[in-house]
């Protein structure tokens, strides 16, 4: 009897660690999201967007610290709407993409706040350069789909983008991620 009540404690225990650990895989829902950035060119408001883009995310609200987010965009899919400042994004200068053709966040940990939004510590990695960032983000899920909205800001000098000049160009630049994601 004492060592089937061991089993029985081993297999409850086992089975609640097992459950925790794993997080709900979300796969993106094709054309049903964006990435956006914004910056300031000229003290006025510069805005673009990643056309090419993928995303893995592991994540359930109820344990957000067994959860994972992975992140890639296409350097060259970059679109500001005006083929001059597209032009110069390709140059080696900035976003090189012949050299380096993705950027990639990778979390490392992911937190609940006390707002009820979500925060995802990690790495982004740009131009070959890796640096620690912190993303906000919202998570809202229903039937097996799921609404993902995300921001940070890349402080673009520290990964060695662009001129170092901030007057014609700032050095903040705010990144907007909206994703639909399904089961």
């Amino acid at each position: 009897m004492r060592k089937h009540l061991k089993w029985f404690i081993f297999l409850v225990l086992f089975t609640s660690i097992s459950a925790k650990a794993e997080a709900t895989e979300w796969k993106l829902i094709e054309d049903e999201g964006n990435v956006r950035f914004i910056g300031a060119l000229e003290g006025a408001a510069f805005r673009g967007r990643f056309d090419v883009f993928s995303a893995i995310i592991n994540f359930d609200p109820a344990n957000p610290e067994d959860g994972k987010i992975t992140g890639e965009v296409k350097m060259n899919s970059a679109d500001s709407g005006d083929a001059e400042y597209d032009a110069y994004l390709m140059e080696p200068d900035w976003f090189n993409p012949e050299s380096f053709p993705n950027s990639k966040f990778e979390s490392e940990r992911l937190e609940k706040l006390d707002n009820g939004t979500y925060a995802a510590h990690g790495k982004l990695t740009i131009v070959g350069v890796s640096q620690p960032i912190t993303m906000i983000f919202e998570f809202e899920s229903s039937e097996g789909q799921a609404k993902f909205s995300g921001t940070f800001e890349v402080k673009r000098l520290l990964f060695g983008i662009g001129w170092d000049a901030t007057n014609w160009i700032a050095n903040e630049v705010g990144v907007q991620i909206e994703l639909k994601l399904q089961q």
